[in-house]
């Protein structure tokens, strides 16, 4: 599912499973985290790009392997493969840009906003599945409200709504909107910016970024408490009838 190419600097990651708008499976995201490994280790590489194949940046997780394994088969979630720790717990703190368009929501919201920057088309467009699902959001909401503010959070998180990228970049939570059909140029160009700096204080800060915004997170997660989504009634029946169940 995932592709690795580095040119100039520049490490290519692209979600390519196109055929079903690039949801993770288990183990596409199992590939993108050694994606993730291989560009820190990776000396040719100073800087990644992660964009997605085809129709979409991507529609976030497979309801039919990792939703409905939670609901029907009891499979806990903190077991599933995410890429959090690859991202904020690495070793070279090398920039992360997310070139976005089509849909990047549920799970791949948060992929994109684990990116120090977010590149989106014009016809982009956002959302907290999870919310629709019954899975609590304090991560996410933690994460906007960090960028945004606790208005535009409660707004996206609390009605589970689609938004579009010029409102996301409205209210801070992206870096720019590209021309149509540009995302991906511009990602690079902006690639190449960052890259025309001295590598060591840049990545310095990118550390002290992740290691805030993990902090953030950690903290959302202790004071979300224990309640267990996975064993609702309401999170079981949103997942089996979004599947056709």
């Amino acid at each position: 599912m995932i592709d690795y190419e580095v040119s100039d600097g520049i490490a290519f990651i692209r979600l390519n499973r196109p055929e079903k708008l690039n949801a993770f499976t288990n183990a596409g995201l199992t590939e993108y985290v050694a994606a993730l490994d291989r560009l820190d280790r990776d000396d040719s590489a100073l800087i990644g790009v992660v964009s997605g194949a085809g129709r979409a940046f991507s529609s976030g997780s497979d309801i039919d392997q990792r939703l409905l394994a939670i609901a029907d088969e009891g499979v806990d979630s903190r077991s599933l493969p995410s890429e959090h720790q690859a991202i904020l717990r690495c070793s070279n703190w090398k920039p992360l840009i997310a070139a976005v368009h089509g849909y990047a929501i549920g799970h791949a919201l948060g992929t994109a906003l684990l990116c120090e920057l977010v590149v989106a088309a014009p016809d982009a467009r956002f959302q907290v599945t999870e919310t629709l699902y019954g899975v609590p959001t304090a991560s996410f909401w933690a994460h906007i409200a960090g960028s945004t503010g606790a208005a535009f959070a409660n707004d996206v998180v609390l009605t589970g709504r689609f938004f579009t990228a010029e409102e996301a970049f409205r209210a801070g939570l992206i870096t720019r909107v590209s021309s149509s059909g540009q995302h991906l140029e511009e990602a690079v160009a902006l690639a190449r910016r960052v890259l025309a700096h001295p590598q060591a204080a840049l990545r310095e800060t990118v550390r002290y970024r992740r290691a805030v915004l993990a902090e953030r997170l950690q903290h959302a997660g202790i004071v979300a408490g224990n309640f267990k989504w996975d064993m609702t009634d309401g999170f079981k029946d949103a997942i089996r009838a979004r599947a056709g169940r």
